[in-house]
């Protein structure tokens, strides 16, 4: 099932592989497609690792839990700045 969501690859991969990535519970896995996962310490050091590679393609910066917790960030400003 494909939806609008530009991560949906990034996504299930993670889900997949979340009883792996479970033994670096509380770091952060940076995801892209089919690429190797990596893990990182902080959500700064993924975030910084994933526009180094990535550049504005979407990826994935997921803090590692059994606990989902869903935040959607985007580059993309629907309103204009209110300075």
């Amino acid at each position: 099932m494909m939806t609008d969501n530009p991560l949906e690859r990034e996504i299930a991969r993670y889900k997949e592989e979340l009883e792996v990535l479970l033994a670096e519970e509380g770091r952060f896995a940076l995801v892209k497609s089919e690429e190797k996962i990596d893990i990182f310490d902080t959500y700064d050091d993924a975030l910084k690792a994933g526009y180094e590679r990535y550049g504005l393609e979407p990826f994935l910066v997921q803090k590692i839990s059994r606990v989902p917790s869903v935040a959607n960030f985007t580059r993309f400003s629907l309103t204009p700045c209110q300075v």
